[in-house]
């Protein structure tokens, strides 16, 4: 079972964000009640504050296990950029909450809850509030931590009393088309004097189109560059079709490269003839949700020619 788990962040993450939020919202509606017995704190604000101590360092080993995650899952440069945003809001909340943990921990013994307290509370959820957000948008826009995406199929839900049908199962590098992607055969045959390095050959002007378009978030460009079982390779995350990237990463890339500044450093073209493969590599540095990045990245195209214009079969981006 344990090899199916990337890591152990997104357990501690949702033992921290009910513990704390569940916490955060006894004290502030029943922290200001007063005990049955005299001189006592109330059951209840008892309960919240046991809940904000396990919260606050649930909190810590979610920010520990996260460090450990943003190392070991596969991810492109926009979700590393969103990756340190989420990292972010999630200092800003384990700080707040750790501050009410300490504060109510010395007051263990006062019957009422805190004004000040009650005042780190709130700002302190609208940070896990955040935080959650970019969690979320982690794994469900960018796919980190997932291993296996579901292929979509059309299906009808039968009554729950008759046998269902059997679900499409992927095979793996097999696209919806039948077309059938290996490493081997995404991985060009280089001879040493194939190398080319003008950067007027035109797979190398299709690679210089290819980033503007995406950099301007022109998809009909696109449409036109990528052929329509491209196979893309994005640190990790696998999209086997130009309509798959589309419906995926593409916006996210667009969003991404439009407040990019890249610098090429190098371009080189291998020439095989009816196919060629373009290696590219760049200095992306920029600002994106107020996070500065400074990346070195890689790309890897596989073009064809098709009706004698050249078209991307095969895309590998990788950055660090």
């Amino acid at each position: 079972m344990i090899e199916i788990i990337p890591n152990w962040h997104p357990i501690w993450v949702h033992f921290a964000i009910a513990l704390l939020a569940t916490g955060a919202a006894i004290y502030l509606v029943f922290g200001w009640k007063p005990g049955k017995v005299a001189g006592a704190p109330s059951n209840a604000l008892v309960v919240a504050r046991w809940m904000l101590w396990l919260g606050a360092f649930s909190a810590v080993a979610a920010l520990l296990t996260g460090y450990w995650a943003s190392g070991t899952v596969a991810h492109d440069d926009v979700a590393h950029a969103n990756m340190m945003v989420h990292r972010n809001w999630a200092f800003a909340a384990t700080l707040f909450f750790t501050a009410v943990a300490l504060l109510e921990y010395l007051r263990r013994n006062d019957v009422r809850a805190s004004v000040f307290s009650a005042l780190l509370l709130l700002v302190g959820s609208s940070t896990l509030l955040m935080t959650g957000l970019e969690g979320a948008e982690n794994v469900y826009e960018y796919g980190l931590g997932v291993q296996r995406l579901p292929e979509v199929s059309a299906h009808e839900h039968e009554d729950p009393h008759e046998e269902m049908a059997e679900a499409s199962v992927p095979v793996a590098g097999e696209t919806g088309d039948g077309h059938s992607h290996s490493h081997a055969d995404s991985q060009p045959v280089v001879s040493q004097d194939s190398t080319v390095s003008d950067t007027e050959h035109p797979a190398s002007q299709v690679s210089v189109k290819l980033n503007q378009a995406i950099a301007a978030g022109d998809v009909e460009q696109l449409k036109i560059l990528l052929a329509p079982d491209v196979l893309i390779f994005e640190s990790g995350n696998v999209e086997s079709s130009l309509a798959e990237y589309e419906s995926h990463h593409m916006q996210s890339d667009m969003a991404f490269m439009k407040t990019m500044n890249v610098e090429v450093e190098s371009r080189q073209v291998f020439d095989s003839g009816d196919s060629a493969t373009v290696v590219t590599k760049s200095r992306i540095h920029g600002m994106y949700k107020e996070q500065e990045l400074d990346l070195s990245s890689t790309e890897t195209l596989l073009m064809k020619k098709v009706g004698g214009q050249w078209k991307i079969i095969h895309i590998h981006w990788s950055s660090r």
